[in-house]
Formats: C-alpha cells, sequence, structure tokens
C-alpha cells in the first residue's frame, strides 16, 4: 500500500470511531487483500487502523473528562440517539464496564459514547488505554486479518480475483454511505443498546459524571 493509501485509511478509520456513520470495515478488508497482494505483510495497516482508532478515543476520553454529561450528550446528537439512550449505555457501563468498553469498539455509534463516559467517570488513564489499545487491535487484526487471508486465496486463484476486489470494494461502500444517510434522514428514534435488557434506568446520578 502507498503512503496516500495509508492516509485515507487513517482518516476513513479516524471518522468511523469518533462517530461519523463511514462504514469503514470495506477499507479494513480491502486493506489486508492489498497487503497480501503487495507481500508486505498486514503489520503497517494494523499499525495504521490502531493508531487511527486511539486517536478517535483520546478525542471523546479527553471531552469526557473536561466536560462530563455535556460531552455525552453532544456524542448523543451527533450520532442521533436520546438521552435514553445514554442512559442504558451508562447502565451498562456501570455494570460491566470491561465488556462494554471492550466490545463498543466493535459498535462505532457506541465507541465514541463509550470513550466519552470513561472519562466522565474519571477512569484512570493507564487503565483506560490499555483497554482501548487491546479492543484496537483485536478490531483491527480480525478484519484486516480476514482481507489479508482472502487476498492470498486470491492470489492463487486460477482467475484474477483480486482486480475485481476495488470494484466489488467500492460499490459496497457506496451502498453503505447510502444506507447511512438514509438512515440519518429517519426521525430520532429511542434506541436500546443491542442485546440488552431494557431494565435499569440509570438515575440522574449521572449528574456525578458532570465536569
Amino acid at each position: 500500500m502507498t503512503a496516500h493509501a495509508f492516509s485515507l485509511l487513517f482518516a476513513a478509520v479516524l471518522a468511523n470511531q469518533a462517530g461519523v456513520p463511514l462504514p469503514v470495515v470495506p477499507s479494513l478488508v480491502a486493506a489486508g487483500a492489498l497487503s497480501a497482494h503487495a507481500g508486505t505483510g498486514m503489520v503497517p495497516s494494523i499499525l495504521v487502523t490502531v493508531v487511527a482508532a486511539l486517536v478517535a478515543d483520546a478525542i471523546w476520553y479527553g471531552l469526557g473528562r473536561w466536560r462530563g454529561r455535556e460531552a455525552l450528550r453532544t456524542a448523543a446528537r451527533l450520532l442521533r440517539r436520546s438521552a435514553e439512550y445514554v442512559d442504558h449505555a451508562e447502565g451498562r457501563f456501570r455494570d460491566h464496564q470491561l465488556a462494554f468498553l471492550f466490545g463498543g469498539r466493535f459498535v462505532p455509534e457506541l465507541n465514541p459514547i463509550a470513550a466519552g463516559m470513561a472519562g466522565a467517570a474519571r477512569l484512570r488513564p493507564r487503565r483506560y488505554s490499555a483497554i482501548a489499545i487491546a479492543s484496537a487491535l483485536a478490531w483491527a487484526g480480525g478484519w484486516t486479518g480476514a482481507g489479508y487471508a482472502l487476498g492470498n486465496v486470491a492470489r492463487e486463484a486460477p482467475v484474477p480475483l483480486l482486480s475485481l476486489a476495488t470494484p466489488v470494494v467500492v460499490i459496497g461502500a457506496i451502498l453503505a454511505v447510502g444506507l447511512a444517510l438514509k438512515r440519518r434522514r429517519r426521525p430520532r428514534h429511542d434506541h436500546r443498546l443491542p442485546g440488552g435488557d431494557d431494565g435499569r434506568m440509570v438515575s440522574r446520578r449521572a449528574a456525578s459524571f458532570g465536569s
């Protein structure tokens, strides 16, 4: 991959992990496939992805420490989520802190809230950094590794499958962006966190998150 390609990958991951509804998984898979095709290994792509994700985390973590609940409300507005969504996220954070922060990486719309919540809760920077790095490595390594494996298969195939990868990824990205924009035009609803029971709304003790 060229320096220009790495720059585009960095920008896409940074935007995605910061909360912009930009699908980035196709880019990670494509980066892995291109790395396999070039024979350069997937470590550079993973490092670029991890650094970009950590920059996004640091931004929201810092905003959370600085602005408290106001940062969470800002994230909710950016993601078109209701205050109730943030309340449910806070409950999950209190009950399952490690799993919530680690798993939030794999749900782009949840990652900014998780990072901001860690900052607002005054989670120690060293602990948060360890969780963020581990989750970023797992996320980047998983998708880039999948692309790398596919790239190796395509390279050895009798038909030049890799030549079809670019148009497929571009078409997929365009469709994903279109769906994301269509979703953002819909009226805002009260969304529940995926897989959760709805039970415990966190009370306004969340003010303890405050600035």
